[in-house]
C-alpha cells in the first residue's frame, strides 16, 4: 500500500466515477481500474458499488477512505514537522483571517513577519470563522485569528483537538456612532434611552449582529432597523447620511471617524456586554513548531499596542 494507492481511491471516492478520477490524476482509464482491482483482490473485498448516478463506497470501502485520510495527513504533517526541524525559519506559513482582523492585525503582523523571516512564504486566507475553523481542523492553516462572542452570552467553547491552542489577544468593546442630529450629548450612552430609534444594523448571521442584538436584550429595548448592510464600512456610510445609528467595534470607529465630521462616537455601558474577544489559534505538539511560536510574540505586541492607543 503506497501513498499513490492511497491517493487513486480518495480521487475516485471524489469523483465517483473511475473515467474522472484517471482524469484529474493525469493516469489513463485502464491502469486506474487496473489498480483499483489489484487493490480490493488484496484485501479480498470490493472498495465501491456501482449505482445510477456513479461509485459509492461500500462499507470496506469507507473504512479504507477514513484510514487513507488520516495517513496521508499523518505522512504530509510529518514532512512538515521533518522540515521544521531541518530549518525552522524557512518554509512555508499559512494564516486564516476574518478581513477585518487582517485589518486590524495582519497588515502590520505580516509586514514584520516579512522582515524577521524573510526565507517563509506567507500564505493570507481570508475567510468567515466557520470556514476557518474548518480549514484548520484539516490541516491547510498553521494559525487562524477569530472574533469570539462575550463570556456572558453563553454561547460555549469551540470544540477542538487536544493539541490545539487558544490565546485571547484583546477584548474590543463595541460603541454607538450616530450623526450629530440625533442629539445623543457626548460620552457615555443609555441604551435604555434609545427605544425605537433608528438603527443600521447587520445581517442576522453576522456575529457582531448577534452581540448587538445581545446588548439590547440586556438593555430591555426594542430598535427599530431601517435598513441591514453586511459591511461596516455601509454602515458607517448610511450612518453619515442621517439614517441611523449603528454600532461598531471600537478600533474601527477610531481609524475611520476622523474623515466624517459629523458623526459622533459614543461608548456603551459594560453592563451591556457589548464587545467581542480577537483569539488566536494554534498547535502545540511534541515538537513545537518554531516559526508558529515565532508569530504569536509579534502578534501579542500588536494586540498590546491597539489596547495601549485605544
Amino acid at each position: 500500500m503506497t501513498d499513490k494507492e492511497l491517493q487513486y481511491i480518495l480521487a475516485i471516492a471524489q469523483e465517483r466515477n473511475v473515467t474522472h478520477a484517471a482524469e484529474k490524476l493525469h493516469l489513463s482509464q485502464p491502469s486506474l481500474t487496473q489498480t483499483l482491482r489489484r487493490i480490493e483482490g488484496e484485501l479480498g473485498c470490493k472498495l465501491f458499488m456501482r449505482r445510477k448516478y456513479g461509485l459509492d463506497p461500500t462499507p470496506a470501502g469507507e473504512l479504507y477512505l477514513t484510514m487513507a485520510r488520516d495517513i496521508l495527513e499523518r505522512m504530509n504533517r510529518f514532512e512538515q514537522d521533518i522540515q521544521q526541524m531541518i530549518n525552522p525559519l524557512s518554509g512555508k506559513l499559512t494564516i486564516g483571517a476574518s478581513w477585518y482582523n487582517t485589518l486590524l492585525f495582519l497588515s502590520d503582523v505580516i509586514h514584520e513577519l516579512s522582515v524577521r523571516f524573510p526565507q517563509v512564504e506567507i500564505s493570507l486566507v481570508e475567510k468567515g470563522t466557520n470556514d476557518l475553523e474548518e480549514l484548520f481542523a484539516s490541516r491547510r492553516l498553521d494559525i487562524f485569528l477569530a472574533h469570539e462572542y462575550p463570556t456572558e452570552f453563553g454561547h460555549g467553547k469551540r470544540q477542538m483537538a487536544k493539541d490545539v491552542r487558544q490565546e485571547l489577544l484583546l477584548k474590543e468593546p463595541f460603541c454607538m456612532v450616530a450623526h450629530e442630529k440625533f442629539g445623543l450629548g457626548e460620552g457615555t450612552v443609555d441604551l435604555r434611552a434609545l427605544e425605537g430609534m433608528p438603527f443600521i444594523s447587520f445581517n442576522d448571521s453576522q456575529r457582531i449582529r448577534r452581540i448587538t442584538d445581545f446588548a439590547f436584550a440586556n438593555a430591555g429595548i426594542s430598535v427599530k432597523r431601517v435598513v441591514r448592510t453586511q459591511s461596516f464600512p455601509g454602515a458607517m456610510e448610511l450612518a453619515e447620511r442621517g439614517i441611523g445609528l449603528t454600532v461598531l467595534p471600537l478600533y474601527y470607529v477610531r481609524n475611520n471617524l476622523a474623515a466624517k465630521p459629523c458623526l459622533h462616537q459614543y461608548a456603551i455601558d459594560p453592563a451591556y456586554h457589548a464587545y467581542w474577544s480577537a483569539c488566536v489559534y494554534y498547535r502545540c505538539g511534541e515538537y513545537p513548531d518554531r516559526l508558529t511560536q515565532g508569530v504569536l510574540p509579534i502578534l501579542r505586541d500588536a494586540a498590546r499596542q491597539l489596547s495601549a492607543e485605544g
